[in-house]
């Protein structure tokens, strides 16, 4: 514990700038895709795959990420779900995610890109792809005020190796997020998605999810976030909603 706080002072006496720049550029902490902080979160979600065939997924997912300073920070996220049809029940461990990440606070545009790696590690073939699969993502942060920020990003799902029999998995991702957050501590998040699949061209979605959260005190925070498919011919899901609960050690 001594170690990891005179680390902590030692840090914030060589990057004040930096360290004072990126917790304090927002109200809430954590929540732009460059503020890198050490985290704990439990996301516990239930995704809508077909509601007219009654086909969905419960899953609650565990996700730590260790920040090293304001740039860099690396991350493990493990599902633990539960497939669900009218004829059985699946439960079990999905595939896990490790992901490190390098970010950059310029004057006015905030810059950051991420590698994942999915492992297949599913315990059954309904909860994860069978293949191991990297994740590439760049995303740039436009800082408007403490109470308002807009981000772009695109990320790229290829899988490298894994079962025969299963999907090769090769699409993207463009994101857009737009994020309202008031002196009080709470925000407001719009994050319209757009996916294209390029191992069967001219196949695409358009998802949107929204977000509405709040620091319940100075290092931890709730949220609720629901999604809907809008359109495309490509359609992964019917809906889905997510609750968030995380602690940030600032």
């Amino acid at each position: 514990m001594l170690k990891k706080l005179f680390f902590s002072l030692m840090l914030a006496a060589i990057f004040p700038n930096i360290a004072f720049a990126h917790l304090q550029r927002f109200y809430v902490p954590g929540l732009a895709p460059t503020q890198n902080v050490t985290s704990l979160e439990l996301t516990p979600a239930t995704t809508i795959i077909d509601e007219s065939e009654n086909l969905s997924v419960d899953t609650l997912t565990a996700k730590a990420y260790y920040a090293f300073n304001p740039n860099y920070n690396v991350g493990v996220e493990v599902p633990f779900s539960r497939w669900v049809s009218d004829h059985d029940s699946i439960k079990g461990l999905g595939d896990i995610s490790l992901s490190a990440q390098a970010v950059q606070t310029g004057n006015s545009i905030d810059f950051g890109f991420k590698m994942e790696t999915m492992l297949p590690t599913a315990t059954d073939d309904v909860l994860g792809s069978g293949k191991w699969q990297i994740s590439p993502s760049v995303f740039a942060v436009y800082p408007v005020s403490k109470s308002f920020f807009a981000a772009v990003g695109y990320k790229h799902y290829y899988s490298l190796t894994g079962e025969n029999n299963r999907a090769d998995i090769n699409y993207g991702r463009v994101r857009f997020l737009l994020s309202y957050m008031h002196p009080d501590l709470w925000w407001i998040t719009l994050d319209p998605q757009y996916y294209m699949d390029y191992e069967n061209t001219g196949k695409a979605e358009l998802f949107l999810e929204s977000e509405l959260g709040v620091m319940v005190n100075q290092g931890t925070s709730l949220y609720i976030k629901p999604g809907f498919h809008l359109g495309g011919n490509w359609q992964s899901k019917d809906w889905s909603l997510n609750i968030g609960f995380k602690i940030l050690y600032l």
